[in-house]
């Protein structure tokens, strides 16, 4: 699940659709028209946010960790031919929507800090667990109490 750096908005485990912009149809078009590389796609992003979590300070960088993910597809899959093929935007920016519906589907409470300013329509975002901060800590209490 996600929440906002002072810990006060909650998002998960499923978007809201009619809080989303309309450049998400993109996203909704890769899962609907291509289930084999959104499940490949899934996959590697679930990989990527399990080793972060992993991390004594859990922290993922969303531009880093899709790069990786795409330079390893370039070698081992068909992936970017098969993604050309079939839409008209990046990869990478898919991938970053696809990232953020993993993390708002996950157990724990992941801190969303876009790094761009905030209508730029794919921004480059982290994704951290800042498990000392005395706010992240009340909203878990919080939401254990519910």
């Amino acid at each position: 699940m996600i929440t906002d750096i002072e810990c006060r908005s909650e998002i998960g485990p499923d978007l809201d659709r009619s809080k989303l912009k309309p450049y998400w149809q993109e996203y909704f078009d890769f899962v609907r028209t291509a289930p084999e590389l959104h499940a490949l796609s899934e996959a590697a992003l679930l990989s990527a946010l399990n080793d972060a979590r992993t991390q004594l300070s859990p922290f993922l960088d969303a531009q880093r960790a899709i790069s990786e993910i795409l330079t390893r597809f370039a070698s081992q899959h068909n992936f970017h031919r098969q993604f050309n093929e079939l839409f008209g935007s990046k990869p990478s920016q898919v991938l970053g929507m696809q990232l953020y519906e993993v993390v708002t589907r996950d157990s724990d409470w992941w801190v969303y800090l876009p790094t761009q300013h905030m209508g730029h329509a794919f921004p480059h975002a982290t994704y951290f667990i800042p498990r000392d901060d005395m706010k992240y800590i009340r909203l878990l209490q919080r939401r254990a109490n519910l």
